[in-house]
């Protein structure tokens, strides 16, 4: 199996994939399990030299389970390799290639497959693979004999019988080979096991031998450790000891240190007492007097402000008198210019009604002579025209009546339309002749020949024609009323640009007004909105600092409680040595940690009663002392 590792039980294989059938056989032979039926029909051969062997390339196609198998043979060493594809990936092999993309072109695509094959060993099993480029073999196709004489119908019974018994030998010989192969397969395979199956035994007495090595390496390491353990500790009591009489030994000396300390430090304390006391009444009496200076100051700025206020009070009275008067006498001037306007106008229009009067008078026999003309001009004008009509009557012919028309029309009366585009009646005709001459009358009415203006008597030389007179008052009367109709209309005109213009000025300065209002109101909400800001930002500032100053107080008072709990401690320790050294010096014995023992307080005595049995506590912080007095005591305390 090390010499040969392809030979083995063939495994099989996904679709694209290649594997190689692991164990020698005879061209054409295959396990039982992967017959011919399962590659399906062989399709085409070539041969082809791998690596200074000729193999037997065929082409199997297998439409049951859609696959095409290549499989090489070795004609030396008799190795077999597989290589299969499915439809769908074969097809994918030539998707880019214009020659060979049609799926009947089975040959042409076999040989360009074989072209392509190559054996390789990537991990030291020899396997078959498609390289993307036609290898330095070239493929040939089978030599075939074709000058053998093949005979077929002048055989004998001999001779057939003599056929038919080498090709069941054939079959025979094949089963032999193919169990001998198999045979010899199992008897390698079970070697193999047997040696496997030593290695491991020999592999676990190996694991268990250095196993029971470590075990026994690790006792006695556990021992060493232990060992050395003992001695540290041995060593470590000793240290122990000589550190108590040392301790004992410095205790006894800061004892009588700290008693000399503390004497001096009462004293001072004492006098810094007393320096507190009278500065603290010092201070007391300053701050009132600063009270009673800022009382006075108040009373006086409160006074100061209210004789401001009486004096502005009086300063708004007379402004607004002083307003009030000069409102009142612009008040009386517009009104007297306005009664001796509307006095004026009065005035005005009074006369123009005498003037009117005056002309109407002097008008008025003048318009009636003319009205009294114009009707005795239209009552002779009429008079003529019924003449005319007159004489035209007696002079018209008689008219011509059409009897059989006049049947005709009685027996099928025409329609309205008809009638309306028949020819005109004579009546008709007789209108219109009328009515030219009636259009010539009234050219003779209106213009300037008429009759009657003939027949009208002249006016005798050197006297005043009253027509002429009348025709030039009523000319000038016209003149006038035209003139004061353009004035009206200029009036009107000039009436509506003078309130045009005011509608653009009011436009124009409401426009402005509401400009500067809108200014003002941004500068004003841009201030406020600022002012706003400026307020929430100092309020956020004054919060944030009154939140900063509670945590510094908290955090003071936090390592205040932490001090004094560290400093009880330390004289709660401090007070047990002075206990056990006072016993021991009494007794003069050493058994300290009993001394000790019956010194200690009773648990309802707490640490800061059990100091103030020995030394008097300072004063705190606060009452007036300096952070360097606290400092000179602590270390006055702790040596």
């Amino acid at each position: 199996a090390q010499a040969n590792p392809a030979r083995g039980r063939r495994a099989p294989c996904d679709p694209g994939g290649s594997h190689r059938t692991p164990f020698r056989a005879m061209a054409g032979i295959m396990d039982d399990d992967t017959g011919d039926e399962d590659k399906g029909e062989l399709k085409y051969q070539e041969s082809k030299e791998f690596e200074s062997e000729w193999f037997l390339c065929s082409a199997y196609d297998s439409p049951k389970s859609k696959r095409v198998t290549f499989e090489i043979y070795g004609l030396d060493t008799q190795d077999m390799f597989t290589k299969v594809w499915d439809y769908s990936a074969f097809d994918g092999l030539f998707r880019f290639n214009a020659e060979l993309m049609n799926p009947n072109r089975k040959e042409g695509r076999f040989h360009w497959i074989i072209e392509r094959l190559q054996i390789v060993s990537p991990a030291g099993t020899r396997e078959l693979r498609l390289s993307p480029e036609p290898t330095e073999e070239v493929p040939q196709l089978p030599l075939y004999e074709t000058t053998r004489k093949i005979p077929t119908g002048r055989m004998d019974l001999k001779e057939r019988q003599r056929l038919r018994e080498q090709m069941d030998m054939l079959d025979i010989r094949r089963a032999e080979n193919i169990a001998k192969k198999r045979l010899a397969t199992k008897q390698r395979v079970l070697a193999h096991i047997m040696r496997l199956k030593e290695e491991d035994a020999l592999r676990k007495k190996e694991v268990d031998r250095k196993i029971e090595e470590e075990k026994k390496l690790r006792v006695k390491m556990k021992e060493e450790a232990e060992k050395r353990e003992r001695e540290e500790e041995a060593r470590r009591e000793v240290m122990r000891k000589q550190r108590g009489k040392k301790v004992e030994e410095q205790e006894t000396s800061i004892m009588g240190r700290d008693e000399e300390k503390y004497k001096a430090l009462r004293v001072r304390w004492r006098e810094l007492d007393a320096e507190r006391a009278k500065m603290l009444a010092d201070f007391r009496d300053r701050a009132e007097k600063e009270k009673q200076a800022k009382i006075d100051a108040e009373i006086q700025r409160k006074e100061h402000l209210e004789n401001i206020k009486s004096r502005r009070q009086a300063a708004w009275a007379a402004r607004e008198e002083r307003v009030r008067k000069k409102e009142k006498a612009k008040i009386d001037a517009i009104l007297e210019v306005k009664e001796t306007r509307a006095r004026q106008a009065k005035l005005r229009l009074e006369r123009n009604k005498e003037f009117l009067a005056l002309l109407h008078s002097e008008r008025q026999p003048i318009f009636r002579e003319q009205l009294d003309r114009t009707a005795e001009r239209a009552r002779a004008k009429e008079s003529e025209r019924e003449a005319f009509e007159h004489y035209k009557e007696k002079r018209a012919l008689p008219k011509k009546v059409n009897k059989k028309g006049n049947a005709k029309r009685s027996s099928k009366p025409m329609s309205a339309g008809s009638e309306a585009k028949g020819a005109p009646s004579p009546k008709a005709k007789g209108t219109a002749k009328t009515t030219g001459k009636s259009k010539d009358e009234s050219e003779v009415e209106g213009g300037e020949p008429s009759d009657v203006g003939e027949a009208a008597p002249k006016p005798a030389a050197g006297k005043i024609d009253p027509d002429k007179v009348l025709d030039a008052v009523e000319a000038k009367m016209r003149k006038e009323m035209e003139e004061a109709r353009k004035r009206e209309i200029k009036q009107r005109k000039r009436e509506k640009k003078i309130d045009e213009r005011e509608a653009a000025r009011e436009e124009r300065e409401n426009q402005h007004m509401a400009k500067v209002r809108e200014d003002y109101r941004q500068g004003h909400t841009v201030k406020e909105e600022a002012a706003a800001e400026r307020r929430l930002v100092m309020s956020q500032r004054e919060k944030d600092s009154a939140t900063a100053e509670m945590r510094k107080q908290q955090e003071r008072a936090r390592l205040e409680k932490v001090r004094q709990e560290a400093v009880a401690r330390k004289e709660q320790k401090r007070f047990e040595n002075m206990c056990a050294a006072t016993a021991a010096l009494s007794s003069q014995t050493p058994p300290r940690p009993s001394a000790a023992a019956a010194c200690v307080p009773k648990p309802a005595v707490g640490a800061a009663q059990a100091r103030m049995r020995v030394l008097p506590l300072r004063p705190p912080r606060g009452a007036g002392g300096s952070a360097r007095d606290a400092v000179v005591g602590r270390q006055a305390r702790h040596g």
